[in-house]
């Protein structure tokens, strides 16, 4: 199956960040020799606070675009290799997509409500997370592999997705405490999800879908995540966060 080519540009306007380049859910990367892919991929930060949490928004959620690929790939071979060492690598894909939400969402209301709610309503009134093709699979999988698995050996994963829930719930309290999403304010909650709604999503997040070499994928991975501790290096968030971080970068 070939991914279509469709370079986003909207983001750039606001944030300095590459283009995520990723296959379709459920495409596999492209065998390549190697270390094929040298190209530097160069993230950083910027210093002014506003622009640090614009930046923060996109590269956190680049963050949860990669997490979801490696939490869709752990949870659906547990459904059919049930293992511990595959359920905590499971477990520490929640945890880490947990860390991208707190870091995503790290800016105050007042920011959110002037610079980036507006800035996604400007691109579509209904903008959703809903609309996230590559978390879309997720909780299916989950159910299938926690069944697989039985209560007492999926317990960490059930773990960590509780938690991740409550981490996405705390996001939502802190930035939309009214629970009033620009969806729900469309009148549009109810609507089935279209193609052209999840590829609008993927181009405001700059994310362009497309057959991807393994050491390219890599490379963009640990560049973002690498950039995400090294921001959260600078300006903490929690300790935690970043111990997370360096597990899913040993465990990749």
């Amino acid at each position: 199956m070939s991914a279509p080519t469709c370079l986003p540009s909207w983001g750039h306007t606001w944030v300095d960040l590459p283009v995520l380049r990723l296959p379709l859910p459920g495409v596999e990367l492209i065998p390549c020799d190697n270390g094929c892919y040298q190209i530097p991929i160069d993230i950083s930060a910027p210093e002014d606070p506003v622009d640090r949490a614009v930046h923060r928004w996109f590269l956190g959620h680049h963050g949860a675009f990669l997490v979801w690929r490696f939490l869709g790939a752990s949870l659906d071979r547990l459904t059919r290799e049930p293992d511990s060492q595959l359920v905590r690598a499971a477990a520490l894909g929640y945890d880490a997509y947990s860390v991208m939400l707190a870091y995503s969402g790290s800016c105050s209301r007042e920011v959110y409500d002037d610079v980036i709610r507006p800035k996604m309503a400007a691109f579509d009134p209904a903008f959703s997370g809903r609309w996230a093709r590559d978390y879309e699979p997720l909780p299916a999988l989950l159910r299938r592999a926690r069944a697989a698995l039985g209560s007492a050996a999926a317990e960490p994963l059930s773990a960590a997705s509780k938690a991740n829930l409550l981490a996405h719930m705390e996001v939502m309290r802190a930035l939309v405490p009214d629970g009033q999403s620009l969806l729900r304010e469309s009148g549009k909650a109810r609507v089935p999800i279209t193609d052209a709604e999840r590829a609008r999503f993927d181009e405001f997040f700059l994310v362009s879908r497309e057959n991807v070499c393994a050491s390219r994928y890599a490379a963009h991975r640990t560049a973002v995540l690498s950039a995400v501790d090294q921001d959260l290096a600078k300006h903490p968030l929690r300790p935690e966060y970043r111990d997370t971080l360096g597990r899913l970068l040993t465990h990749l």
